[in-house]
């Protein structure tokens, strides 16, 4: 029986690949693997598809084998399902070294039916096979801080679907043993198959997968200590290491979870230590991989104990230290033969602060819940100058400066609560089963648009929903925590303090009005007490317990406006129950609760949507107040439109629709709509625009413009044809109707030109959106040859 793996790296536009394939080939020879890397040149589709096919060709009866893949991933959600719904219209792939040489009849992709075949065969040969995907969309697969690790440019769906039509024809479907999951094969993936995973630099300076950095410490620790434990146990210290780099990305464990690692044998998660007597006190091995920290408490019980028993326990113990192996503390009475030692009380995990001045560094040290750190390992620095002390993180500064050291500790404190929440992850023993289905949308006059669970965009002043459906057999209590870009921790349902019962089969929408029924989603504001230069992440925590769970002892408030010190409901909460240290306490007592966590991310932009409008716009140039100008009389043109990435419209073929909006001499509406195709697009590429105006002719009182990129399949008209004829033409109503008629328009560019002081000389000005760029040319009379317009309407 060997020990072999086959390591498969495809460093397409990111920069850890190769890292990741030393550190994990490295990691594996610890437990005497072999392994067969696949890089470079050779992780080309067919490359990869050769290998994986020797690597079965070799497989025997007994062998571990291992699976490894670092690179991107890609996903397209089923048109008629919402994003992370599946559903048979779901496409998931990874992406070869040669994936930009795909064409209409070649797709040089490798979809997760392909893998999930390969996987079938693999363990027809042995049933003692793990799979680790370190991408993005990388759930069910083999059955974005840092670089995304998610494509950036997809190619048409149409063109994955008739490969995977193709597949099916010639038989591949009919080769999948497991549609559901293979039941000899541990999978580990970065995320859910909607999610990004991301790559970033590690506390070593070295570039990596967030999967993959967590993964080779975690397997090197459990190396040391000798223990034997489950695949769910590693899965769960992997969690606490991932969310520590980025709370946005969440591991998942497929397949035989309670399998040890690298064998068929099942046990269950590694719940209790062994405890032994060493000079000066005891030693818990292993506690490291429950996560534990220093101020943590165990409880010691006899090897005959499952669980904690206050009648039976022979003593407890406080960790005053932790490293990679064991937990170190005093017991004060003999340990007996075969105890073992359970978990009681947990702390909360620090925020590591780096900041260059030795009086705010003995301050951070002595606060319970803060730790000084240097480099990349800090998740934010406090800066001090002539003004005061502020937090930055990687977006910049995070409150106006503060005069105190205690007042900025304060504040450290709560971020480091908030973060402590959002990186929550169930402990090991204490996973809740029964799944649960989660949609996140925008609302818009009771209308939804469906958001993915990482990586959407929500403007202050916008409204949300999220839906959760039990799956499960059990009834489960949801309850949902926002956590703010303040570091504000609040209820987002606190009619339901202990959780809102769903039974089985149930679904609630958190935003609907119980009474009415209505659906006017949660509203979502930028903090005044945060300065608003930049979109900044915020989450919802969905927390799904088994039994009802009072979740108000969490919340605590965000960083004050004003400079005084500000004592959190947690704070409070936990000076009432004797810990002085801060530290928030998760008793074992009597039946378990089991419970679930999925965390939504977003990007909150701090401008707000403009006032009854639908459509939020990635470029809106519009000035806060729009003085009406007079007569004039303007031509306007676009131009130099490049492509940069073509990821929003996911084809080759796009279009661009403008609405031009003004008055006439009478005050009474005037528009234009302008309509242009592009066919074969590639990234980077500079597409021609048509010499024809957007708008020629006297404006009155106002000019404004808007811009929506979409896909283009050939079968819908211009957007005069699209225009609403019932109704007065505005932008909010063009975006609709687009919208409906497109399936997905993007709102690119949104302006008022016309102001009362703006110069008759020529104007051009470049737009730079999130995937495409143009230039916005504006003349006068006195520069293009002259010829009013007849208004369109």
């Amino acid at each position: 029986m060997g020990r072999k793996a086959l390591l498969i790296g495809s460093q397409v536009g990111l920069n850890g690949v190769g890292n990741d394939l030393r550190s994990m080939a490295a990691a594996l020879a610890r437990w005497d693997f072999t392994s067969t890397r696949c890089e470079g040149e050779n992780a080309s589709r067919a490359g990869i598809l050769d290998e994986y096919e020797r690597f079965i060709g070799k497989a025997r009866d007994g062998d571990a084998l291992v699976v490894y893949y670092s690179g991107h991933g890609g996903y397209a959600h089923d048109p008629g399902l919402g994003h992370g719904t599946p559903g048979p219209g779901t496409l998931q792939f990874i992406v070869p070294t040669d994936f930009e040489e795909t064409t209409e009849d070649d797709f040089r992709g490798i979809t997760a039916l392909e893998l999930s075949v390969l996987l079938a065969r693999l363990t027809e040969r042995t049933d003692n096979v793990t799979v680790v995907l370190d991408c993005c969309h990388s759930g069910h697969m083999s059955r974005a801080p840092g670089l995304v690790r998610s494509y950036p440019r997809p190619v048409p769906d149409h063109v994955i679907r008739s490969h995977v039509e193709t597949l099916r024809r010639e038989g591949l479907a009919a080769d999948l043993r497991h549609p559901r999951g293979n039941p000899y094969a541990v999978r580990i993936v970065a995320c859910a198959p909607e999610e990004s995973a991301c790559e970033g630099v590690n506390v070593d300076g070295v570039p990596m997968g967030f999967l993959t950095d967590a993964l080779t410490r975690t397997l090197d620790e459990l190396h040391d200590s000798g223990l034997t434990a489950s695949w769910a146990t590693l899965t769960d210290r992997l969690r606490h290491r991932v969310n520590q780099m980025w709370a946005g990305q969440r591991p998942e464990i497929e397949g035989p979870a309670h399998r040890i690692l690298f064998g068929t044998r099942e046990i269950d998660p590694l719940g209790a230590l062994p405890i032994t007597e060493v000079r000066g006190g005891v030693r818990i091995a292993g506690a490291a991989l429950l996560g534990a920290r220093p101020g943590d408490r165990f409880v010691i019980m006899p090897d005959d104990s499952p669980e904690p028993d206050e009648t039976r326990k022979i003593g407890e113990v406080r960790a005053d230290r932790v490293d990679a192996q064991a937990a170190y503390g005093v017991l004060g009475v003999p340990v007996p033969l075969g105890a073992r030692a359970h978990l009681i009380h947990t702390a909360l995990p620090p925020l590591l602060v780096h900041t260059d001045h030795p009086e705010l560094t003995e301050a951070i040290d002595k606060a319970p819940v803060l730790c000084s750190a240097t480099g990349n390992a800090a998740h934010v620095r406090l800066v001090a100058d002539e003004s005061g002390y502020t937090i930055h993180d990687a977006a910049g500064p995070l409150h106006e400066p503060r005069t105190s050291v205690s007042s900025v500790v304060a504040d450290l404190t709560r971020f480091a609560r908030a973060r402590a929440l959002r990186s929550l992850t169930e402990p090991v023993g204490l996973a809740l089963g029964d799944p649960v289905e989660i949609r996140f949308c925008r609302v818009s006059d009771g209308t939804t648009t469906d958001l993915p669970l990482s990586g959407g965009t929500v403007h202050s002043g916008q409204s949300v929903s999220v839906e959760v459906r039990n799956r499960g057999e059990s009834t489960v209590y949801v309850s949902l925590l926002n956590v703010g870009v303040s570091g504000q921790v609040a209820s987002l349902y606190p009619s339901s303090p202990s959780g809102l019962r769903l039974d089985r089969g149930v679904s609630y929408v958190f935003g609907t009005d119980d009474h009415t029924k209505a659906l006017p989603g949660m509203e979502v504001w930028w903090p005044e007490s945060v300065p608003a230069t930049r979109p900044r992440d915020e989450a919802i925590v969905v927390l799904v317990t088994s039994e009802p769970t009072d979740t108000r002892l969490l919340e605590q408030p965000g960083i004050p406006k004003n400079r005084e010190r500000t004592v959190s409901r947690l704070e409070r909460h936990l000076s009432m129950i004797g810990a002085k240290d801060g530290r928030e306490t998760t008793p074992v007592r009597g039946k378990a609760v089991k419970f679930a966590v999925r965390t939504i991310t977003f990007d909150l932009d701090p401008r707000p949507a403009p006032p009854g409008e639908h459509a939020v716009f990635e470029v809106d140039d519009r000035p806060p107040a729009r003085p009406r100008a007079g007569r004039e009389e303007v031509a306007l043109q676009l131009s130099d439109l490049v492509v940069h990435h073509n990821r929003a419209a996911r084809g080759s073929d796009i279009r661009l629709d403008a609405l031009v909006l003004t008055e006439d001499a009478q005050g009474r509406p005037r528009y234009t709509a302008h309509t242009e195709r592009f066919s074969d697009v590639s990234d980077g590429e500079r597409l021609a625009l048509n010499d024809s105006d957007l708008f020629r002719g006297d404006a009155h009182g106002h000019l404004d413009i808007a811009v929506w990129i979409s896909r283009e399949n050939g079968r819908h008209p211009d957007l005069f044809a699209l225009l609403p004829k019932r109704e007065e033409v505005s932008v909010d109503s063009v975006h609709r109707a687009l919208d409906h008629a497109l399936g997905g328009a993007r709102a690119v560019y949104r302006n008022s030109l016309l102001t009362p002081a703006r110069p008759r000389q020529r104007q051009s000005f470049d737009v730079r959106a999130e995937d495409f760029s143009f230039r916005c040319n504006v003349s006068g009379p006195s520069e293009v040859g002259w010829q009013t317009l007849s208004p369109t309407t």
